[in-house]
């Protein structure tokens, strides 16, 4: 049964190379040492050989044994025949969060780390070992995060890698999850048929983590086929949601192009205020559409690898609809942005429709880039893409470097020169002379001319300071690492 099983899994993934167009790429599998990532290792080989893929291990550094165990999985890719690379989280470089955001800030630098590989590979897809199981445990997450029709339809066959750089050809590497329908047990017996040896992470029954909680409920629950909670039962509800969500998403694309503005290079989103004579815009005249088109605009905002919670979606909802009624009624209308899933929604105004930028940062929220060349480009809040280069033809020293702040950072070390520059763009009308809550999430950009010389502002407001080298010699780039489509990412 585990050959023929494994017979199976090795034709449905070459099917899925074959159906994304993945068959000339070299593939980067997420090796972490459990049962199914390992058997994903030897699925994969099978599937595509060996040559065409690359393997990495991220030691996140939590136990003792964590280290023997990558060693162990580097021992296992080269018997398969595919390359191996290690990284070890280094926590000392950074503050260690709460255990309650430990997952969380975790699998950030996790996919960071993946990320760095795609670069240096030059990778455009990474294979995952996300099962049947894995899902049902997102469904029933995000269920009790009271997400929308978005968050429950689960995880896609494949999505953007959070976190990372784009390629050479200017293009995201993506996440694909070719095992989603296999479950746990089958990985177990390919692993066994094949004496493939895994290691069991102590911590996954640590049920101070959410997620291991909902492990342990689903896999109780599995034992009754009554039960509302066995992954079947969820993995129904999921399917179900994610019919919903494709009929709705057939119309969205057309209907964002219509009534949404992108700013790539600002982070913000402006969705149409004009109701043509309705009682609302026409993105917001359907509930269930309304709903949507606000995920896609939050997710896309807010960069995060999950969708929002629909209670977050409810308070933008609510201060939507009221808006338009008071304005019916002749009432006053309140201009009061609400805040919340990592966005900042503006009412409209004579010079804006609704806009939606991220929220302002806590402080020390956002992380000083540390100095990188010029040419190099740095993935910024985990949205922005910045990039600093020599003008074509223009001479620059190779020991010029740059940095990243956020605007709360810079002030401690440039007030005077960053108001100045505020009042140039304002006198001059330039772009930069937008709404307080956009300014104050834009990044600036320091330039150091020698590597003992004191930095000084390049960029500042979404726009080149022009008192500065940067003016005639470097081209700054600021844009989402999203892209513009609103609907693709989701």
């Amino acid at each position: 049964m585990a050959a023929i099983a494994a017979s199976h899994a090795v034709s449905h993934v070459q099917n899925i190379i074959q159906r994304l167009q993945l068959g000339d790429k070299r593939l980067l599998l997420a090796v972490s040492g459990g049962a199914d990532s390992m058997a994903l290792a030897y699925i994969a080989s099978r599937a595509v050989g060996p040559r065409n893929c690359i393997a990495v291990t991220v030691d996140h550094g939590f136990r003792p044994e964590s280290a023997h165990e990558a060693a162990a999985v580097g021992r296992y890719m080269q018997k398969l025949g595919i390359q191996h690379e290690i990284r070890r989280l280094k926590w000392e470089e950074v503050q260690k969060p709460p255990v309650q955001r430990l997952e969380e800030v975790a699998r950030q630098r996790r996919y960071t780390e993946i990320g760095n590989v795609c670069q240096m590979y030059q990778v455009s897809a990474v294979l995952t070992g996300h099962h049947s199981g894995d899902q049902a445990e997102t469904f029933l997450f995000r269920f009790i995060r009271h997400s929308g029709i978005h968050g429950l339809s689960g995880m896609s066959l494949q999505t953007a890698l959070p976190f990372a750089l784009p390629a050479a050809d200017n293009k995201t590497p993506v996440i694909v999850r070719p095992l989603l329908d296999f479950d746990k047990r089958t990985l177990y017996s390919i692993c066994k048929a094949g004496g493939i040896e895994w290691f069991e992470d102590a911590s996954n029954s640590d049920t101070r983590f959410k997620r291991n909680m909902l492990r342990q409920i689903i896999r109780e629950a599995d034992d009754d086929n009554r039960s509302p909670f066995n992954a079947s039962s969820l993995l129904k509800v999921r399917k179900a949601m994610q019919g919903h969500r494709e009929v709705i998403d057939r119309g969205l694309a057309s209907l964002l192009d219509k009534h949404a503005t992108v700013r790539a290079d600002l982070g913000v989103v402006e969705l149409a205020a004009e109701t043509d004579g309705q009682q609302l815009p026409r993105w917001a005249s359907n509930p269930a559409v309304r709903e949507r088109a606000l995920a896609s605009v939050v997710g896309w905002v807010n960069c995060k690898d999950h969708p929002p919670e629909l209670a977050h979606l409810r308070q933008f909802e609510q201060l939507i609809v009221s808006f338009y009624k008071a304005r019916k009624a002749g009432a006053s209308i309140a201009q009061t942005p609400v805040s919340t899933a990592g966005v900042t929604m503006l009412p409209p105004t004579v010079r804006h429709g609704w806009l939606f930028c991220r929220q302002r940062p806590r402080a020390n929220e956002i992380q000083i880039t540390k100095d990188l060349a010029l040419g190099a480009t740095a993935l910024w809040d985990g949205r922005l893409l910045i990039c600093v280069q020599a003008k074509p033809g223009r001479s620059i020293p190779e020991a010029v470097t740059w940095r990243v702040y956020s605007q709360d950072a810079a002030m401690h070390k440039w007030a005077d020169q960053l108001l100045e520059h505020r009042r140039v763009c304002r006198k001059t009308h330039r772009p930069t002379d937008m709404h307080q809550a956009v300014l104050a999430v834009q990044p600036i950009i320091s330039v150091k001319p020698v590597p003992d010389a004191q930095p000084t502002l390049a960029f500042a407001f979404g726009s080149v300071c022009a008192e500065t080298l940067a003016a005639t010699d470097l081209d700054i780039s600021v844009r989402a690492v999203r892209g513009t489509d609103l609907v693709a990412r989701n």
